[in-house]
């Protein structure tokens, strides 16, 4: 038997995965962008009008620079967008012929101790960042996140939000499909961490300049473990565990 008839007999399993490239990457990913856009502004729509009997375009504008900061929304927007785009990107992949979303978002476990490393690296990180925060005489706990914590009723919602919803589908577009297409080109890895975090740090528009850096830096930390540990779920353990933390300072010193 030749040794092309032995690579043709293989078992599906034991092939690459197929995956898009740049290109379809690229498109595909501005779709998924615009899909989240759309699901965030009709679900905001949504809950802002509700009961509402003057639905002029003033008050709607009015109500939605009212929501920007409101916990509650937030929570809903953040799950409602997560239930949708989820499967959606996880379905841009299954439609490339040949793809595996396992090898393709890189669903791979890793050892505990390489874990256990990693959240290290996480809490120097964030102590730093704090500590650097403080030097500079700005608040640990940014305005934004207090008074989104400070509006959310219930809270649990808004940690279901935060530390679940919004790591599974920011680790899953940015860390997983994105990630594959962009490494896999001339991009490279190092340009793809820098991309990817620049590209995550922009949708967090409700914070400051200083905080989209800070959030740039953490990114590029969760890009830097997705390459090394050829792993999803180290930066999306980060990611939750970020985002717990923040949770945490804002229960504790965010109070108003």
């Amino acid at each position: 038997m030749s040794i092309e008839g032995n690579v043709c007999a293989l078992p599906p399993a034991e092939r690459p995965s197929a995956y898009w490239r740049l290109p379809g990457t690229i498109l595909w990913g501005i779709g998924a962008g615009l899909v989240f856009i759309v699901v965030q502004v009709v679900v905001t729509l949504f809950i802002v009008i509700r009961g509402q009997h003057d639905v002029s375009e003033q008050s709607i504008l009015g109500l939605l620079e009212s929501a920007q900061n409101n916990g509650f929304v937030l929570s809903v927007v953040t799950i409602a967008t997560t239930l949708v785009c989820l499967p959606l990107v996880a379905g841009i992949a299954g439609l490339k012929k040949g793809s595996r979303i396992r090898d393709y978002f890189a669903l791979r476990p890793v050892p505990a101790g390489s874990l256990m490393r990693w959240l290290g690296i996480l809490i120097v990180f964030l102590v730093l960042s704090d500590a650097v925060t403080a030097l500079l005489g700005k608040s640990v706990v940014p305005e934004f996140m207090s008074t989104a914590y400070n509006s959310s009723h219930p809270r649990w919602l808004l940690w279901l939000a935060l530390v679940v919803a919004a790591p599974l589908l920011e680790e899953t577009f940015f860390r997983g499909f994105l990630f594959k297409g962009l490494a896999s080109s001339f991009i490279g890895p190092v340009g793809t961490i820098a991309l990817t975090s620049a590209l995550w740090a922009a949708i967090h528009v409700q914070y400051d300049l200083y905080g989209i850096t800070t959030i740039y830096l953490l990114g590029a930390l969760l890009g830097l473990a997705r390459f090394l540990t050829r792993s999803l779920s180290v930066p999306l353990t980060l990611h939750a565990t970020a985002n717990f933390l923040a949770c945490v300072e804002a229960a504790f010193l965010g109070q108003v």
